[in-house]
């Protein structure tokens, strides 16, 4: 396998190194980018606080519901309910 460093002008990929290739070939060409894109959540991806925000959010809920996510989740008795009451 080669690999080379390349830029995008818009029309081509343009080595940003000497590279020896097979001519008059077909290739499989695998992009990735080598540095972050450096833009804005408004014109491009987002940072990841910004993903997670987009992706959490809050929900209205009992005030004990960390507390009691396993009475909440599964059903079973809260830690201040028993069941000789």
């Amino acid at each position: 396998m080669i690999q080379f460093n390349a830029h995008f002008d818009g029309k081509n990929l343009c080595p940003e190194e000497p590279v020896s290739l097979p001519e008059n070939i077909s290739l499989r060409v695998t992009v990735a980018e080598t540095e972050p894109r450096k833009t804005t959540a408004a014109v491009g991806p987002l940072d990841v606080f910004d993903r997670l925000a987009a992706e959490t959010g809050l929900i209205a809920g009992p005030a004990d519901w960390a507390a009691e996510h396993d009475h909440y989740l599964s059903g079973v008795p809260k830690h201040g309910e028993h069941s000789d009451q």
